[in-house]
């Protein structure tokens, strides 16, 4: 019960890993806001975990929704102790194919809105003098990988946006930190291999990116993300913490 009390707010946390991060903080003893535009999978994931948890209806692209999350948590806690940055945007594509729409729509998604709920949600945590923000970027974000140019780069971005943002509020009793996970069995996964020709063969090539010869659980990163949620973390401040079956250790 290593969040007993606490307070978290999960952006796309209806689904995948913001879904089994929902979860496993619920089972440590906090209360959580699920903020995903999915309203119907959020509330449904609410329902199944009883008073613990509710749902909000937000895109993080648009600063209106985020400033609405804002007031409702404001409106429903004394405090807010934990944000939890999850909401991403995908996009399988060679850079000279991508348009303007879709380049703009994975990075307001993945670094747009991570910045806007750190605009809106950490200025009281810094008022109060304590929380923890936990980013999640991607092995994109840290490695080049084809077809991955808007994806990678906005990923890229919250990496180093996690550790700008931790060293200007270094003092101030908030932490900032990122966990960049590899290849996970996620409904996000299932859709980028829903594009190839042949599915079978193209989940067997990402279970071979990674070393250990399987591919994450979403269980596995939401337990990365708990660790900078947590006390446990309390030293760590813009640490970025590869969960990856050992990609970038080779």
């Amino acid at each position: 019960m290593r969040l007993q009390g606490r307070t978290a707010v999960v952006t796309g946390g209806a689904s995948g890993i913001g879904a089994a991060t929902v979860r496993r903080f619920v089972a440590e003893g906090a209360e959580v806001c699920i903020a995903d535009v999915a309203i119907d999978a959020a509330e449904a994931l609410a329902d199944d975990l009883g008073d613990a948890a509710w749902a909000i209806s937000c895109n993080v692209r648009e600063e209106s929704d985020v400033a609405a999350v804002a007031a409702a948590v404001a409106e429903r806690w004394e405090h807010l102790d934990i944000l939890v940055n999850n909401a991403g945007s995908e996009l399988n594509k060679a850079y000279h194919d991508t348009s303007v729409e879709e380049w703009q729509r994975v990075l307001d998604t993945d670094l747009r809105g991570p910045w806007l709920f750190c605009k809106h949600l950490v200025p009281p945590m810094v008022e109060r003098g304590s929380g923890s923000v936990v980013n999640v970027s991607s092995l994109n974000g840290i490695v080049g990988f084809p077809l991955s140019t808007a994806y990678g780069s906005a990923k890229g971005g919250l990496v180093v946006f996690t550790k700008d943002i931790a060293i200007e509020l270094a003092s101030s009793g908030v932490r900032f930190n990122c966990v960049c996970p590899g290849v996970i069995q996620t409904p996000m996964m299932e859709r980028w291999t829903d594009l190839m020709p042949e599915k079978a063969a193209a989940q067997d090539m990402l279970r071979g990116v990674m070393p250990i010869g399987r591919m994450g659980e979403p269980e596995e990163v939401a337990a990365a993300i708990l660790f900078f949620a947590s006390d446990d973390s309390s030293l760590c401040q813009g640490s970025i913490l590869s969960v990856d079956g050992g990609f970038v250790a080779q």
